[in-house]
């Protein structure tokens, strides 16, 4: 396997698929959701049992269970009455930064084009889950791994499965949640979806402002709630290169569904694909302050040919 990637340490007799130590000195395995949990406990040096704290997400996509516990490259765990001897991956400590996290699948064309245009809102560190099999994104964003603005993860797990449902992706974002535990906020958006914050050139000073002008607790909220907005292509426009950023048509904001968040890692306990399962209060941001843009014709020739006579080309603020 190619350097630039990351490995999960995947335990395929127990569909385990990841044993890390995060930035919160907690031992997490993350896996889809069972009908019947196990019972994982860890074998300490001293023999002594401690048992997992298992968060399962109440829509029924995944497990994930913690233990506060010194890192030991190694460890021991019990899982139901079966002994396993596994090591533990550790990934970079991301503190108090804004990340972006996501689940790609033959993207090769765009992804770029989606790392430079938030870059430049001031996303500083991007976690990119490659659930293809192709090994391409390695090579494509080979200078953005090397400047460490990427860290690629080989994440080629099923993206749907009968038990769980759409497990691919709610592992992906809750394994980001819990490995960069003290990140600032960690955005939760697909490759086709772009923050769009209006009056604001940087997503740091768009939330501290925002923050003040709503009197937000920080300590009381789990994240930021953005809602969505469909961009069309009904003339079959050239969508390459970024090109897609300059086809303004669009359809009204979509008020309730398709929202998208930018987590609190640290008041969230279990998420999928839309919103905090399990945590503190989500806090919803009002379209006039933001939203996102999304390009749903990306990547997809039979979707988003509407032509809804609307127009919005808000988001040049961000373009140079």
């Amino acid at each position: 396997m190619n350097s630039n990637y990351n490995i999960p340490n995947y335990v395929e007799k127990y569909n385990i698929y990841d044993v890390f130590f995060n930035d919160d000195n907690q031992l997490i395995i993350i896996m889809p959701y069972l009908k019947n949990p196990y019972i994982i406990e860890y074998i300490s040096n001293n023999n002594r049992l401690l048992t997992f704290e298992l968060h399962n997400c109440p829509h029924n996509h995944t497990f994930i269970y913690s233990l506060e516990v010194e890192y030991n490259e190694n460890i021991k765990i019990k899982i139901n009455d079966d002994i396993l001897e596994t090591y533990v991956n550790k990934y970079p400590t991301f503190k108090d930064e804004i990340l972006f996290s996501t689940i790609v699948k033959d993207e090769d064309d765009y992804i770029k084009t989606w790392i430079d245009y938030h870059s430049g809102l001031g996303i500083s560190r991007f976690i990119i889950y490659d659930n293809s099999n192709r090994g391409s994104l390695s090579e494509i964003l080979d200078e953005y791994i090397k400047n460490k603005r990427v860290l690629l993860i080989k994440w080629t797990y099923p993206y749907r499965l009968d038990v769980s449902g759409i497990s691919g992706q709610t592992t992906q974002q809750n394994h980001s949640i819990y490995a960069f535990k003290n990140s600032k906020y960690i955005g939760l958006f697909d490759i086709d979806e772009y923050v769009n914050i209006q009056n604001h050139t940087k997503i740091d000073d768009f939330f501290e402002d925002l923050i003040i002008k709503d009197c937000i607790d920080l300590e009381k909220i789990s994240s930021f709630r953005f809602l969505n907005k469909f961009f069309f292509n009904p003339n079959y426009l050239n969508d390459k290169d970024g090109n897609f950023l300059k086809i303004f048509d669009c359809d009204n904001i979509t008020e309730s569904g398709r929202e998208k968040n930018f987590a609190i890692p640290k008041n969230v306990n279990t998420f999928a694909v839309h919103m905090v399962t399990s945590g503190k209060e989500m806090y919803n941001v009002d379209k006039k302050y933001g939203y996102f843009n999304h390009y749903c014709y990306l990547n997809k020739h039979d979707r988003g040919r509407e032509n809804r006579d609307l127009i919005d080309d808000s988001i040049l603020l961000h373009l140079s």
